[in-house]
């Protein structure tokens, strides 16, 4: 892997998948953050489970500097904390689980200082549990399972020992929890986003469509405009996916939590089976967690994480995703850099002539589904990746004479973002670069597959498109003289009958 960190830098729209990188202590600073844009980084976390609103406010005002300064969209994605359950206060702050042990969960702590006597954040939990349920800790390190319960207690007995610490997670993944996916903690942090402008809301904990139209309701009544990224961890969200998919404005596939409550056997192609729904349905799909873990104390990572990494980026990710490699590791910059070139090396094979032939390749369409059978239907396209029918006919032109011509240049003039979306579903070799007059799509296209955003006040005729585009690029190293772009001008709102198609050779 020695070649994979020659350089932290990711030259200007040459690696197509996006790389979501979470903020904290390692990486808030601005000279980090210019660091990390320069690595790769194209979209920043937010992790609202953590920090004060006051750290939030002085990350984000870091990165729209920074942006500004780079001449770079970068979109921000507010990650709510959600109805995570996670343990109270521990005597001692950690205590062994032995095998066979038996420990007490309540709603409250009472005088005493047993640590085999549990709470937790829900303080209901109790109640919805049932004899014979597991119950797991810590990530699914730890196992209890339920050998007797009543009202506000309930008393379990370990099966997989290890040890606890305060405020660790907790997951039972057999019981149908009556917690919201909103939370009261939820809502404050949603008054924050009202007066501090973010491109995305991932919202946690997702089990059915309603989860969605709830957060788009309290969106609506502040006003927020940001779009709702669904994050699939829990089984139920699974069953749900189509509905789910249908309404989100992109998906996250948090293999964290979904990898403790359901058979992490099955992660892998449950992971698969939502990128093939997000394809088909063109909306963006970040793949997430622990895809370089070891990077938070090691500067190089594993062969496994490296493929991890490699085999997303086949499977039709648009983004990966790094969580505490970024937030709280020792090696962030690489962390980004080594990300960028595993994708690069990724998308090589890809567009490779060896690879455009192979019978596994990377295509959704050619993907048998989490449950070894074919898609029966095409999943309905999702309301944030609808076009109308003459912008997607002219898109999937545009797409075909870039492969056909091996255009160097894909320019696509859009208001709203959502023609430049829809091309990046055509996964094309061709680099995409989206002028757009609407300084919050910019930055949401950060997210994009493929496609560099500008922003760009007025949105010129056809004409003056090229010829910014042109000067644009030369001055980027993008095209060179003999190279074909293709414009593609998507439906703007003082003329919404109109498309065009245009093939430009660089003189």
């Amino acid at each position: 892997m020695a070649s994979m960190t020659n350089s932290n830098f990711e030259p200007l729209g040459r690696v197509r998948t996006k790389i979501v990188a979470t903020l904290g202590p390692a990486s808030r600073d601005p000279a980090m953050l210019r660091k990390l844009v320069e690595a790769g980084a194209d979209v920043f976390r937010l992790n609202f489970s953590h920090a004060s609103h006051d750290e939030h406010t002085a990350t984000l005002r870091s990165i729209r500097k920074i942006g500004e300064e780079m001449g770079r969209q970068l979109a921000v994605l507010q990650d709510l904390c959600g109805p995570k359950i996670r343990l109270g206060d521990i005597p001692g702050d950690v205590v062994e689980c032995n095998f066979g042990a038996e420990f007490r969960l309540a709603a409250e702590r009472k005088a005493g200082d047993d640590p085999h006597l549990l709470t937790c954040t829900y303080k209901t939990l109790t109640d919805d549990l049932e004899i014979g349920q597991s119950v797991l800790f810590a990530d699914g390190t730890v196992a209890m399972d339920v050998i007797e319960c009543g009202p506000g207690w309930a008393r379990l007995k370990v099966t997989l020992p290890g040890r606890i610490r305060s405020h660790q997670g907790i997951n039972v993944p057999s019981a149908a929890l009556s917690v919201a996916a909103l939370t009261d903690k939820d809502l404050v942090d949603l008054d924050w986003t009202a007066q501090h402008s973010v491109e995305y809301i991932g919202l946690s904990f997702v089990r059915q469509v309603e989860d969605i139209t709830r957060l788009r309701q309290e969106l609506d009544r502040r006003k927020i405009r940001a779009r709702i990224v669904a994050k699939i961890e829990k089984p139920q969200a699974v069953a749900n996916l189509e509905a789910i998919v249908a309404e989100a404005d992109g998906v996250m596939v948090a293999r964290g939590d979904l990898g403790v409550e359901m058979d992490v056997a099955k992660v892998p192609a449950v992971q698969k089976h939502i990128i093939a729904a997000c394809h088909k349905a063109r909306i963006p799909v970040i793949t997430a967690t622990q895809m370089l873990n070891s990077m938070e104390s090691s500067s190089r990572p594993t062969r496994a994480e490296a493929s991890d990494v490699f085999n997303a980026v086949l499977d039709g990710t648009d983004a990966v995703m790094l969580s505490g490699e970024t937030a709280i590791g020792q090696f962030p910059v690489e962390a980004v850099a080594i990300m960028s070139q595993i994708a690069r090396e990724a998308e090589n094979l890809m567009f490779s002539e060896f690879h455009a032939g192979a019978p596994w390749t990377w295509s959704v369409d050619n993907w048998p589904g989490a449950n070894g059978h074919s898609h029966q239907a095409t999943p309905r396209v999702a309301r944030a990746g609808q076009v109308l029918p003459v912008t997607d006919a002219v898109v999937e032109a545009a797409s075909a004479v870039c492969r056909r011509l091996n255009a160097a240049l894909l320019v696509v003039a859009t208001h709203s973002g959502r023609t430049a979306l829809a091309s990046s579903k055509q996964r094309h070799a061709t680099p995409t670069l989206a002028l757009t007059d609407d300084l919050e799509a910019a930055r949401a296209m950060g997210l994009y597959w493929g496609v560099t955003a500008l922003h760009i006040p007025e949105l010129f005729e056809t004409g003056q498109v090229l010829a910014w585009a042109d000067e644009w690029c030369r001055a980027n190293d993008l095209i060179d003289s003999g190279d074909r772009v293709v414009i593609v001008r998507g439906v703007i709102p003082n003329n919404p009958n109109h498309n065009a198609l245009l093939v430009h050779e660089v003189e």
